[in-house]
């Protein structure tokens, strides 16, 4: 696990710093390693800034601290819905998306085909009178595929 002096120094603050401010890096670092592009290196960055992070403010403590201070400061700029639970589940689709396309490099578009595509035919089946349950089922083992979380970058 790191240290609270290498994670200050992997988000590049004082060991003053307070949560909001290691909240406000944290999001800088990881827009700032994002255009990187989609390569190996750009996920270790951004593992390594989660790291520091969680080392620096706990889960709990950070779910406090964006209904607080960040919701309100995130909605004025337009970069969150203001409800936390909506906004830790984009953070975790927008991360998911980052490994998917790091999983599968080069075939962004493929992938991004095939996972419209069985958004679209699940709603057809549903439409046509498709079983609900199976449809979702089939469409999950698609996303379960794409996903591929048995797959290590």
């Amino acid at each position: 696990m790191m240290e609270r002096a290498e994670a200050f120094t992997t988000l590049r603050l004082d060991t003053t710093a307070d949560g909001a401010l290691v909240e406000s890096a944290y999001w800088h670092l990881v827009r700032e390693a994002q255009q990187g592009g989609d390569t190996i290196e750009t996920l270790e960055e951004i593992e390594r800034l989660n790291a520091a992070r969680d080392v620096l403010v706990p889960r709990g403590q950070r779910r406090e601290q964006v209904r607080h201070s960040g919701a309100a400061a995130a909605v004025e700029s337009g970069g969150g819905s203001g409800i936390a639970f909506l906004d830790a589940f984009a953070d975790w689709v927008s991360a998911e998306a980052l490994r998917t396309r790091l999983r599968w490099p080069g075939r962004n578009l493929e992938i991004g085909l095939i996972g419209g595509a069985a958004i679209v035919l699940m709603v057809l089946a549903i439409g046509a009178g498709a079983s609900v349950a199976a449809t979702f089922i089939s469409a999950g083992l698609v996303f379960t595929a794409i996903w591929a979380p048995w797959r290590r970058v």
